[in-house]
């Protein structure tokens, strides 16, 4: 095997660094952006300055973990709405570099920017992604963007020789993902959702296609954006695809499944991954729950620096089955998305096998409805499927109130919606949502 490239990886040498090799590559990083950073981005300065820390100080990787303040996207929208900066301070660059600029969803919030490189390093994280699902130079893949973006065109991929074959993200393109599945045979999905497995499936219905047969040539469909529930994964792998979760690496990036399936790998040589208590600034110990703190190695556009994702995750750095040897997470819910009713914690995360009980809400299609962290009694909007409707909808309200009562211990209320009110945006489902 001496001077072959192993195939298993897109990157072996990076794929498969030690651990003391990927805290050297991230130290000579940090030792770098933080100067950088500091004199070009008007948010890294404020905040710095207002914490007293200055780049002289920060002499080593354990001085950033130690000394570097921390930011959230609160620190970013206040910045923003406070100096009229629609890039919320973050900018390091001008055109030509700055190539467009991309926002978070909304879902916990108003969208946030994200201003961009015309190589983003999610291409890279992604890249290295689709290689490990099966996808060579000269195969195709099904590229279901939820946006048509900047950067993500056919000449970003030249060096990886992958050809994406782009289509917006909507119920209404599943004929042409049908058609080009056909056509191309691609190798991967990039990617699914909830909205778009259920359109699938309604397709399926009303037109008896061969899934198996359509989707035949696939290796693996990608499936981000929020959990996956049971029902869905089962109604996927039915169509004979083989499904790796995906989710954001705090705006940063994406951390995506591997084979093993046992934690989505986050890419150590482009972020700083730190795993913090939630409520303080300390470690937690590996396979214990902490927030996901970030911070952008390789982004000289407008990279975060130790930034509070609000998420919740279960992290490990043991080597993976797979070889390769960067972090592995995963995900456990959002720190603001937590209900506290009567002392009681309730997380989206804890309904969907509560849900999957009732034949008519397999689908797992609902959303906590939030005032305040503490609450009397837990507000559901939920989504059910009318066909498989028996009764009445108060005769299955009622069950849905008496099971989830009696499982939690708790008082619950809920109103119910036709599925498809909650899935007519054909992007993800956002799971707490305010009165």
């Amino acid at each position: 095997m001496s001077g072959l490239k192993d195939d298993r990886y897109f990157d072996a040498d990076v794929e498969t660094m030690s651990r003391e090799q990927i805290e050297q590559l991230q130290e000579a990083r940090i030792l770098q952006l933080v100067p950088y950073a500091y004199q070009r981005s008007p948010l890294v300065r404020a905040v710095w300055e207002e914490a007293g820390v200055t780049p002289a100080d920060i002499r080593s990787l354990a001085d950033f973990k130690a000394k570097a303040p921390f930011i959230d996207k609160d620190t970013i929208r206040q910045f923003r709405d406070r100096h009229g900066d629609p890039f919320g301070g973050l900018a390091c660059a001008t055109a030509p570099h700055l190539r467009g600029v991309g926002f978070t969803s909304g879902t916990t919030g108003d969208p946030t920017p994200l201003p961009r490189a015309e190589e983003h390093i999610t291409l890279t994280a992604l890249k290295r992604e689709l290689w490990h699902i099966g996808v060579r130079s000269g195969d195709y893949f099904s590229y279901a963007l939820f946006t048509f973006r900047e950067g993500l065109n056919s000449d970003k991929w030249l060096d990886s020789g992958f050809r994406p074959v782009t289509l917006q993200h909507l119920p209404s393109e599943v004929p042409h993902l049908i058609e080009i599945s056909r056509r191309l045979r691609p190798k991967a999905l990039f990617m699914i959702s909830t909205p778009l497995i259920m359109a699938i499936d309604q397709y399926q219905k009303n037109t008896g296609t061969d899934l198996r047969e359509a989707f035949s040539s696939y290796r693996g469909a990608v499936f981000g954006g929020e959990p996956m529930s049971p029902a869905l994964r089962s109604l996927v792998q039915s169509w004979g695809l083989e499904i790796f979760e995906l989710t954001s690496l705090g705006d940063i990036s994406t951390a995506m499944e591997c084979r093993a399936h046992d934690g989505m790998h986050a890419w150590e040589d482009l972020a700083l991954v730190e795993h913090l208590d939630p409520d303080g600034d300390q470690e937690a110990a590996d396979g214990t729950r902490g927030e996901l703190v970030v911070t952008a190695l390789a982004d000289d556009v407008a990279p975060l620096i130790r930034f509070r994702t609000d998420d919740l995750v279960s992290l490990t750095r043991e080597t993976c089955s797979c070889g390769r040897t960067h972090c592995r997470m995963k995900l456990l819910g959002r720190k603001s998305d937590e209900l506290i009713v009567h002392g009681r914690s309730v997380m989206p995360l804890d309904l969907f096998p509560l849900l999957q009980q009732f034949p008519e809400t397999q689908a797992g299609l609902f959303q906590i409805v939030k005032a305040q962290r503490e609450a009397e009694q837990l507000r559901l909007r939920v989504g059910y499927d009318a066909s498989a409707l028996a009764t009445s909808e108060a005769e299955l309200s009622e069950r849905i109130v008496g099971g989830l009562a009696a499982a939690l211990d708790i008082p619950v209320r809920v109103e119910l919606l036709r599925s498809e009110e909650l899935t007519k945006s054909g992007h993800k489902i956002p799971r707490v949502i305010k009165p």
